[in-house]
Order: structure tokens, then C-alpha cells, then sequence
């Protein structure tokens, strides 16, 4: 393979990364990006800079790009950046979302070349080992030291992001190496994932066969399309219903004859958990039926405590389901489809009777933005149930629960397939998104989305866990939750700063016309921000 030389690592970087399909680097660039800004400069077909003004938006921007199929970038300064973007980073690695994370590093010399230290921060901010500060979260980390090492160590990174289970990786550059000549040849390291053995999946069958009532638990089976749609298939040709049919992503059709909403999960004999951390909650849910896993990591093996059962674990991806040859079991399917055809009937009368109340309940609020047609990211108040997807038009509920992540990945979402997005958070978590940060994206390159933020005024997870704890306690009997209760304001009143649009609305009437408004904006190529008061309910 023929070697190649590049005026500068930073150069060499970006030509990799450019010869790997990435057209776009989410930035918040530091002194130490000063080689990559040069070569950018010099060479505008490397990949594009997206100047983001905070590290929280930034990644999150990456996080949305990768959610979207295409494998976000990110590159943040030193150690204040890689701070601030380790929440977002501990979401993509417990979701298992690629990502790459680009960091400078101090420089380490004092003096002998323009690229020393030359600021009193390039001291401070030397950390004894700035890798450890994310080790936790991150598949792979590695400083370049030297510049031969820097192909190997690029595409190695892409490499281990893109493997099953998928996850942020890592780099940091020093100054005094990005701006030295290298030379390398670019290599081969195709992305890997884990398939089952036929001794598995013909225990499976077995299983399978004797079950009468076999039923499917999965939360982010739908994260890749041809997942999808192998689950699709294997779950209407044995008749089985879907729990979590939305989770963290679509992982079956809303609209799908075994999309079922709730199971009391004693009455399957075979429980079939495919891509799902936390199947159930054990304190409330006895299971005794055999459970089999299908998963890239059935393990999990990052979570220090974890009692989950698996009679049969299959390290896979959800495409070991077309490998899996059983009979379809009749009497439960057309169950199942009974209970399907029930839950919607009963949703439709629910939400006619909200609908006549002086409030807005977040069912119902959610049954309206989903009304758009739009992709949803949603951070917690959004109820999928009450809306209708399918494959790639709704993503929420990352792992971690590292709040503040939606606002940036809609807008990565929106840049990456050009299609409409609705944005749904808390009033807590649209704070923690970084509003400013958001509208500035949004508006420097042209991302026109509507956020809907259902404001409950307060933590409602907060004072859901004091009724918990304490069923009987003071704080449950007044309804007062001093920690979890927020002051009401006018929190999304601050995108009018950058010409957008803005709406309070109280009731269900005005919620409709206020997100009919909204969307109008959005549509004419501006930012819309609708503030819903709404219930302390789920």
C-alpha cells in the first residue's frame, strides 16, 4: 500500500477522516487546534467545521449525526472540553451509539518552538493523565505521540466505535505533534460484530417450540434498519407480541398488529429480551418464565451489579431472528391482536375525555406533536405510545440519563437527513441543553426545528421517587417537594434573542393552535419554542 506524507498530523486527521466518509467535524476549538483551522484553511474540501459555542450542544450535535446513520465527530479543547463533554459521551457509550471524540492536549514543552506554551492555562490545564478523566465511557482512548502513529490510531478509533456493541472512542492530540510533517499509509480496519453459534439458536428453536405464550421485551432493537425489520418479521411470524415496541428508539410499528403496550410478565412462558439493558424492574415484576437474550453484549458487563437471568444467551445482533426457524403459534397471535385492537380503543376514548379538561396532560400533548409527522427526539415527558413511528422517527431515553442531550442531537438529526424534527424536553432539561448554544446552531446553519418543552415545574422523576420511598410521608400528602419543585419563568421566551418564535400556552386549545403556529414558523426557516404548562403525570 503506498505511503503517503501530509504537511501536518492535523492534516493527516482530517484527510483520514475525509477518506472515510465524514464530511462534518461539530467544533469547539481551543489554542490547541491552531494546525487543524490552518489546514482547513489551506484545503476547504477536509472535512466542514460546525463552530458550536459549548461543548454540551456540541456532542450532542455528534451524538444526533450518529443516531441518524452517519458517525459524528466531535472535537473539544483539552481538558475543560473533555469535562464538559463527558455527560453526552457516558449517554452514547451506555446506548451504544459511535462516536468519536477528538481532544487537544496542552502543549508539553516550555519553550524551543512556536507551538509551546505560551498561555498561563497551557500549565493548568495538563492533567497527569487526560485519557483517565473518561475511561469509564469510552470504548478506546489514545494519546499520538508521535507522528507515525497517527493513521493506525484514526482508523483504529473508527474501527472500535463502529464495532458492536458500538460506543465513543477517543484521541487526543498535543499541540507540538499536530502541527509536525508525518507520513503513513492509510489502512484497512473494517468495523466487526458478533453472530451466534447454530448449537444457540437450535436450543432457541427448541425453546421455542414448546412455548405456547412467547413474548418479545427489547428497548433500542431498532436502532439499525435491517434490525428492524428482522424483528418485525420474526415477531409477526411466531405471533408474538412486542413490549417497548418504542423505546429508546422505533423498534416495531405503532401501527403494527403486535404492538402491545402493556404485559403482566407472568403470563408468557418464554420471554425473548433483544437489545434491552432492564427488561423489567425485578422489586415489581416475578419472572419464572426461561429467558433468552439476543444481544451484542448479553452480559453488560459495564454495569457492576446486574442479576438479569438468561437461560440462552446468543451474542448477536437482532439479525440472528431470520435464523431462528419456528412454527407460528396461532391462538396467541389472534390474543394478541385482541389486546392490540383494546389498548387503542381505550387510548382513543383517553384522549378524547383529555381533551375536554381545562389542563394539558402530557398524553395528550404528546398525542398532538406526533400529530406533525415529524421526527421526535424527546427527553422523558414525550409519551411514544400516544404517537405513531416507525423505523428512524423517534429517538429518546438514553441510558445514562445525562440530561440536556436532545436539543443538540435534533439538530445533529435534522443536518444529517434533512428532514422535519420536533424536539420534546422538560423544563429542567431544556436548561440543561443549553439553550443559547442551541438557538446559535440552529440558526448559523440554517437547522429550522420547534421545541415543545412540557413544563411540570419541577423534577417530576424527583418527587415520583419521595411518593416511592415514603408513601406515606408529609411530602406526598402536600404535594409539596422542596428540591424537586421548579419557580415558574418564561424559559423558552430567550429564543426571540435570535429571531424565533415563542408561545406560552395553558390549555389544550391553545396548545393546538400554538403548535400549528409554531410549525408555520419552522417551515418559513425559523426556530419555534412552544412552552406547554402541563400535569405532574406520565
Amino acid at each position: 500500500m503506498e505511503r503517503k506524507a501530509f504537511s501536518s498530523v492535523a492534516r493527516a486527521i482530517l484527510a483520514t477522516l475525509e477518506k472515510e466518509g465524514i464530511e462534518k467535524v461539530f467544533i469547539v476549538s481551543g489554542t490547541d487546534y491552531a494546525a487543524f483551522i490552518e489546514e482547513k484553511v489551506k484545503d476547504n474540501s477536509l472535512p466542514e467545521f460546525i463552530l458550536v459555542p459549548h461543548e454540551i450542544t456540541a456532542s450532542s450535535m455528534a451524538l444526533g449525526y450518529s443516531l441518524a446513520g452517519k458517525l459524528g465527530v466531535v472535537a473539544v479543547h483539552t481538558v475543560p472540553g473533555t469535562l464538559n463533554s463527558l455527560g453526552v459521551v457516558s449517554n452514547a457509550f451506555t446506548s451504544r451509539i459511535p462516536l468519536l471524540v477528538l481532544a487537544g492536549r496542552s502543549p508539553y514543552t516550555e519553550e524551543g518552538n512556536s507551538a509551546s506554551r505560551n498561555l498561563r492555562i497551557h500549565w493548568t490545564q495538563e492533567a497527569r493523565d487526560q485519557g483517565e478523566l473518561g475511561r469509564q465511557y469510552f470504548k478506546y482512548d489514545f494519546e499520538i505521540r508521535d507522528p507515525s502513529q497517527t493513521l493506525v490510531a484514526v482508523k483504529r478509533a473508527l474501527q472500535i466505535a463502529l464495532s458492536e456493541p458500538r460506543g465513543p472512542t477517543y484521541l487526543e492530540v498535543p499541540r507540538e505533534v499536530s502541527v509536525k510533517e508525518c507520513e503513513g499509509k492509510f489502512l484497512n480496519m473494517d468495523p466487526y460484530e458478533p453472530g451466534p453459534s447454530r448449537k444457540q439458536l437450535q436450543r432457541v428453536e427448541e425453546l421455542l417450540r414448546e412455548a405456547e405464550r412467547p413474548a418479545i421485551i427489547t428497548w433500542r432493537a431498532g436502532r439499525r434498519k435491517e434490525w428492524f425489520d428482522a424483528l418485525k418479521e420474526f415477531a409477526e411470524r411466531i405471533g408474538s407480541p412486542v413490549v417497548n415496541y418504542v423505546g429508546e428508539v422505533s423498534n416495531y410499528p405503532s401501527k403494527g398488529e403486535m404492538a402491545l403496550d402493556k404485559l403482566d410478565l407472568r403470563e408468557p412462558d418464554l420471554l425473548l429480551v433483544i437489545e434491552s439493558e432492564v427488561p423489567w424492574i425485578p422489586k415489581r415484576v416475578n419472572v419464572e418464565a426461561p429467558v433468552v437474550r439476543i444481544d451484542v453484549e448479553p452480559a453488560y458487563s459495564y454495569i457492576p451489579y446486574y442479576g438479569f437471568p438468561c437461560h440462552v444467551c446468543l451474542q448477536s445482533t437482532p439479525l440472528a431472528l431470520r435464523e431462528i426457524l419456528v412454527t407460528p403459534k396461532d391462538s396467541w397471535r389472534e390474543e394478541v391482536r385482541e389486546r392490540v385492537l383494546k389498548q387503542r380503543e381505550e387510548k382513543q376514548r383517553e384522549l378524547e375525555k383529555l381533551e375536554t379538561q381545562s389542563k394539558i396532560h402530557p398524553r395528550l400533548l404528546s398525542k398532538y406533536v406526533s400529530e406533525f409527522k415529524a421526527i421526535v427526539v424527546n427527553e422523558y415527558p414525550f409519551n411514544p405510545r400516544y404517537g405513531e413511528f416507525s423505523f428512524g422517527e423517534y429517538f429518546g431515553d438514553l441510558s445514562a440519563g445525562y440530561l440536556g442531550w436532545a436539543l443538540g442531537a435534533g439538530l445533529g438529526i435534522k443536518m444529517a437527513t434533512n428532514r422535519d424534527v420536533i424536539i420534546t424536553t422538560g423544563d429542567g432539561s431544556f436548561i440543561f441543553g443549553v439553550p443559547e448554544a442551541f438557538y446559535y446552531a440552529a440558526k448559523s446553519y440554517s437547522l429550522p426545528t420547534m421545541v415543545v418543552i412540557f413544563d411540570n415545574e419541577g423534577w417530576l422523576a424527583s418527587a415520583e421517587a419521595v411518593e416511592e420511598v415514603y408513601p406515606e410521608g408529609l411530602a406526598k400528602a402536600k404535594k409539596y417537594f422542596p428540591g424537586a419543585d421548579f419557580k415558574r419563568y418564561n424559559i423558552g421566551e430567550t429564543v426571540k434573542a435570535f429571531g424565533g418564535f415563542y408561545r406560552l400556552v395553558e390549555t389544550p386549545d391553545e396548545a393546538k393552535k400554538g403548535l400549528e403556529d409554531g410549525w408555520r414558523r419552522v417551515k418559513m426557516g425559523d426556530i419555534a419554542v412552544i412552552q406547554a404548562i402541563v400535569e405532574r403525570a406520565r
